[in-house]
């Protein structure tokens, strides 16, 4: 079922996402779909598709998400390589990208004609997969998808912090600065918490400690080594920019 739609050497990206400052941060939305007589029907091929699992095996990424029943989703690059799958009858899709040095970022979307449907999440996959796979999008706390730890992710713009990860039970006791922080829970377990600064932090989650490195001073998509973890600055817009965070996991 996958075919390779454009063939290139690499799938290195320099994908530009354009989306409201951490700031302003807001929930993503499911898409609804009209039901009263006579009202509009929106076509579930304009329904993005989304990715819940990605994971290195041999020289490829394994990505698998959901999208509407039969349509077509593409694993897009910014230099134009793609693969793409036919979702099956119950939306279920599995995409294999061969993996390529350094890091990687690559943009589900959902093929309609000549038009595309994008998801708002970019699959980015640090080191080519060594490091933590992620999916970022403007103003959301990012998601992990290489398994799970006390603390996921800490994103900043420069003004908001947030904390983020996933709990099994009740939401963790989080601190930011030796100060309580309010704690959101939100579907599948995950949970974030924030606070009005975007600088050097150190964060307890259920009395585990992660010092904070601070916001990067490049937007470049380079992740770099920062403190205990991994550090990604990438461009929100023409004058915004978000840092990603990701503490190593445990041995």
């Amino acid at each position: 079922m996958k075919r390779w739609i454009v063939a290139k050497a690499a799938l290195s990206t320099a994908l530009v996402l354009v989306a409201p400052t951490l700031s302003a941060c807001s929930e993503k939305k499911d898409a609804a779909v009209a039901s009263e007589p006579g009202a509009p029907v929106e076509s579930p091929w304009t329904q993005p598709p989304t990715v819940d699992a990605a994971r290195r095996e041999g020289g490829q990424v394994v990505v698998r998400g959901a999208a509407a029943p039969d349509a077509r989703v593409v694993l897009r690059a910014g230099d134009g390589a793609a693969v793409a799958v036919s979702a099956d009858a119950a939306g279920r899709f599995e995409l294999r990208a061969p993996l390529t040095p350094g890091d990687m970022r690559l943009r589900p979307e959902v093929q309609i004609g000549e038009d595309a449907a994008p998801s708002p999440e970019t699959l980015v996959l640090l080191q080519g997969g060594a490091g933590p796979i992620i999916l970022i999008a403007a103003g959301e706390p990012t998601t992990r998808l290489d398994g799970r730890g006390r603390l996921d992710a800490v994103d900043s713009d420069g003004a908001v912090l947030i904390v983020s990860g996933r709990a099994n039970g009740p939401p963790p006791e989080v601190t930011i600065n030796g100060r309580r922080a309010p704690v959101l829970s939100r579907t599948g377990g995950s949970w974030r918490a924030t606070a009005p600064d975007g600088g050097a932090a150190s964060i307890v989650v259920d009395g585990e400690r992660f010092d904070y490195p601070g916001v990067g001073s490049q937007a470049d998509f380079q992740s770099q080594r920062a403190g205990d973890g991994w550090r990604l600055t990438w461009p929100t817009g023409p004058s915004g920019r978000q840092t990603t965070w990701l503490p190593d996991r445990g041995g």
